[in-house]
């Protein structure tokens, strides 16, 4: 037997009181810090991720530092034949992250970006930047904006993700704009423009942008006040995205702005900090590379490249029978209802596998389904697995070979990516938040609908999105949704209503 094989990673967690003690959270963030908005989101936030850009070296488990490998699209009415991002352009000092904007020769800018692709991604919560944008009038812009790994996929949708531009400073007046792009950069790439005001934008202080994402909205904020809302379902994002900072050659205005300014060092943008806060109702999907886990096995598995996997690698294990078994370590992030998926390559010689959780020690919750790897060519094949309910913190997911299909020559399994779909499954009144003894659940729902709180039967009634009332029950345990079609309803309740999805 082949001696146990342990790798490690620092982006999973700890745990601290039973809670999740995330290293993604910096530790000289304030204590109870929320979202700075002048008026409540209706939110009970809980931090999740923060940077203060404390010390020297920027925390490269948190941050890629992007270095172009070819130019970026010129600018000619500025005179820019080329621009790169550079790594030299990025550094942190006096506590913030520093991206400079430098003038290489007559017609070339060398610019700072830095994204958390592949360290940090994911989906709904509240993201806040405080910022000293750099100086547009030097022809530059600077920009808070995010990007999914899926958004070339076409569908019409951002339901697989998109460029969501929080801000771009491109303009020399007080407004600047967001925008929305799906469906990739080419003949089906379609955009949402919204202008908004951003009164002292350019007067060389810090600001603060944030955004407000949920399954049913985005919405921006500048220096507190609400500025924009998507809303449309085809331009609401419901795929994970990461975080981008940077800056570039502005697209916003012409002129010698650059031509007349001298080679070498132009202006600079600083970022105090960055800020995400997640909801303690919520529903959101967190997605992890399986060869940047912990994982143990007695049998080999090795991080193999493959142009078809997600992040181009993947994690094959080389079982030899049935009972074989890979171990993985999955953060948790907040006590729910949540539910696995597994993105795994196939191949000519691979397995089924059986999918099981740790609860407590020893303890392994068995899911139903598996997953069966064969097919005569590689290509990508996923697997949910049954919903459960946990408790934040670190757990073990296990995977274990139960056979092969007849056609297959071996017992490998490939491990690809996993999908952790996670929700409070809680509708909370949406008039006082957190405050009703009435509760709602699980959200989303299929078809039953569970009621708590409730001392004697009442009166639901329920109605679609268009307030047309589509649905009438009395009920103190349960209610029955099977017959509606998918989407959000609305649930009025002994005057309170309840916001639910049915799936």
């Amino acid at each position: 037997m082949r001696g146990k094989i342990v790798i490690g990673i620092a982006m999973l967690s700890c745990i601290t009181n039973g809670n999740l003690c995330a290293q993604l959270v910096d530790e000289k963030t304030p204590a109870e810090v929320q979202p700075f908005v002048n008026s409540a989101t209706g939110n009970q936030w809980t931090l999740n991720f923060s940077d203060e850009f404390e010390g020297s070296v920027l925390d490269a488990s948190k941050w890629n530092v992007l270095e172009s490998a070819k130019s970026r699209a010129p600018r000619p009415d500025l005179g820019i034949n080329d621009w790169w991002w550079k790594s030299d352009n990025v550094s942190q000092a006096n506590g913030d992250l520093v991206l400079r904007v430098d003038k290489h020769d007559y017609n070339t800018m060398h610019c700072g970006s830095v994204n958390s692709n592949n360290l940090y991604e994911t989906q709904y919560g509240y993201f806040e930047v405080r910022m000293k944008i750099a100086d547009a009038s030097k022809g530059t812009h600077t920009a808070f904006w995010f990007q999914g790994d899926n958004m070339s996929q076409v569908d019409g949708t951002a339901n697989d993700g998109a460029e969501i531009d929080v801000f771009e400073s491109a303009w020399l007046d007080d407004y600047t704009k967001s925008v929305v792009h799906i469906d990739g950069y080419g003949a089906d790439h379609q955009a949402n423009t919204i202008k908004y005001s951003t009164p002292d934008i350019h007067d060389g202080n810090y600001h603060i942008w944030g955004f407000h994402w949920t399954e049913s909205f985005m919405d921006i904020y500048y220096d507190g006040a609400f500025k924009v809302r998507y809303a449309n379902d085809k331009w609401v994002v419901r795929s994970p995205e990461f975080i981008w900072l940077s800056n570039g050659a502005s697209f916003g205005i012409a002129g010698d702005y650059f031509t007349n300014k001298a080679v070498g060092n132009l202006t600079h943008a600083y970022v105090d900090y960055v800020r995400v806060w997640k909801s303690q109702s919520y529903n959101t999907q967190t997605e992890l590379e399986c060869e940047n886990l912990n994982w143990t096995s007695e049998a080999t598995a090795k991080v193999v490249s493959h142009n078809v996997a997600s992040a181009g690698k993947h994690l094959k294990f080389e079982a030899q029978n049935p009972g074989d078994e890979i171990i993985f370590e999955i953060p948790i992030e907040q006590d729910g209802h949540h539910q696995v998926s597994l993105q795994a390559l196939t191949w000519s010689s691979f397995g089924q596998y059986a999918c099981a959780i740790e609860t407590s020690a020893g303890n392994w919750h068995q899911m139903n389904q598996t997953i069966d790897l064969y097919k005569a060519a590689t290509s990508l094949v996923e697997q949910t697995f049954d919903q459960i309910e946990l408790k934040a913190g670190t757990y073990k997911l296990k995977f274990s070979c139960v056979g092969k299909n007849s056609s297959s020559a071996a017992y490998v399994g490939s491990f690809d990516k996993l999908s952790i779909r996670s929700t409070s499954n809680v509708a909370t009144a949406l008039d006082t938040p957190g405050a009703s003894s009435v509760k709602v659940y699980p959200n989303p729902c299929v078809g039953q609908l569970q009621l708590s709180g409730l001392s004697r039967p009442a009166e639901v009634q329920v109605y679609n999105v268009t307030g047309a009332l589509v649905n009438k029950q009395t009920a103190q345990h349960q209610i029955n949704l099977s017959g509606l079609n998918k989407g959000y309803y609305f649930l009025k309740i002994n005057n309170e209503v309840f916001k639910v999805r049915k799936q």
